[in-house]
């Protein structure tokens, strides 16, 4: 992780990009069999997929997996139906001469640096990459799959089979079986069981169990009150009009008593 962090501060520079964004087009040699593609002059320039995720294969190979951003508008190397972007034009013409050579060298390097294999996208230039990595979408990496269950069945009667269980050869076996027969007509049997019901079956019956429940009923409860009490006087000799005199207690007081 600190050396793809190193290598995107380097990436980023603003030398570099003055780097990659100088220079003219790309002029082949007389002699040179390279085939460049050029912006005007070819259909849908910019879908082209170029290699190393558009860093400069020359400057990877030659300044030891130094990246520096490619510039796409000098012009695309168009080796072995892949497509290369440089950051110079020297560096396209140079890389254009023995690409092979630079294309090994990227690799080296590539090896030396794993992370680099991820972040320019370089599995198709190991064995296990094209196999594993083909077929991977949003950039995802699946890991290659070395082993596998597998088995096999084979058939227990994979011939017909053309057995006859009921068939009997020998004769007295067969004169058994017919006397058995004979013997049967001669005897009345008596059944109440069918070919279905011959057999006891289990029957089961599901019910709701009870469930405890409680309830509350009337509790006695009772108040101590005071008791009315009545005193009259001068029932005897004293007219017809008695005197009345209330002893009853007062409530606090009677509560007082009692507690």
């Amino acid at each position: 992780m600190e050396v793809c962090l190193t290598f995107a501060s380097l990436t980023f520079h603003p030398c570099h990009r003055q780097m990659a964004e100088s220079g003219g087009r790309i002029v082949p040699g007389e002699h040179s069999s390279a085939e460049f593609l050029f912006p005007d002059t070819t259909r849908d320039f910019d879908k082209l997929p170029v290699q190393f995720k558009g860093y400069c294969g020359y400057t990877l190979a030659v300044h030891d997996r130094f990246l520096l951003p490619a510039n796409p508008q000098l012009g695309l190397l168009h080796h072995r139906g892949k497509y290369y972007a440089f950051s110079t034009p020297e560096a396209a013409l140079t890389f254009s001469n023995t690409p092979e050579k630079f294309i090994s060298a990227a690799v080296d390097c590539s090896r030396r640096s794993p992370e680099l294999i991820q972040l320019l996208d370089m599995h198709t230039h190991f064995s296990i990459g094209s196999a594993s990595f083909q077929g991977g979408r949003e950039g995802v990496l699946h890991r290659p799959v070395t082993k596998c269950d597998t088995g096999t069945q084979t058939d227990t009667h994979f011939m017909e089979s053309n057995i006859v269980r009921s068939y009997e050869w020998n004769e007295w076996e067969l004169r058994r079986k017919a006397i058995k027969l004979a013997n049967l007509r001669q005897k009345v049997t008596h059944s109440v069981q069918t070919e279905l019901s011959h057999y006891k079956r289990d029957n089961d019956t599901q019910v709701y169990l009870p469930r405890e429940s409680a309830c509350q009923t009337k509790r006695d409860a009772g108040t101590s009150v005071p008791r009315p009490s009545v005193y009259l006087a001068g029932l005897r000799g004293q007219g017809t009009k008695p005197t009345t005199v209330d002893l009853t207690l007062p409530v606090d007081t009677h509560n007082t008593i009692t507690s």
